[in-house]
């Protein structure tokens, strides 16, 4: 005997089914989307909260910063979408098209990615 995954009722019908009608399924994927979804745009509110500190500063023309004062503003080091090895061998790390290099402990080159990327 098969139980519906969302509802509990008995199933009948197909052996290989796995919810008792539409709305069960609908439902359960709903539920189980809405969680994912949830920690996504919590994620990506990060993300474009960090985008936005960076950007900021480059559009005022500052090209360095500190961690401290970015840590102030309310960036959170702990999320970025990529990080790309340099030609000087120095790792930039990115959130979407801007980011930062660490120069050293103290302060942080900002710059911004001014190539758009291509789907192939």
């Amino acid at each position: 005997m098969k139980y519906c995954q969302d509802c509990g009722t008995l199933i009948k019908g197909r052996t290989d089914k796995k919810f008792c009608d539409d709305y069960c399924r609908c439902h359960y994927n709903n539920v189980i989307n809405r969680n994912r979804d949830q920690n996504f745009k919590k994620i990506n509110s990060i993300l474009k909260k960090n985008t936005g500190i960076l950007e900021k500063l480059i559009q005022q023309g500052i090209k360095t910063s500190t961690p401290y004062l970015l840590s102030a503003a309310g960036f959170n080091f702990s999320f970025f979408t990529h990080q790309l090895n340099e030609q000087n061998g120095k790792i930039c790390i990115y959130c979407y098209n801007y980011g930062y290099i660490k120069i050293n402990e103290e302060q942080l080159a900002i710059k911004q990615v001014t190539h758009s990327l291509s789907s192939n």
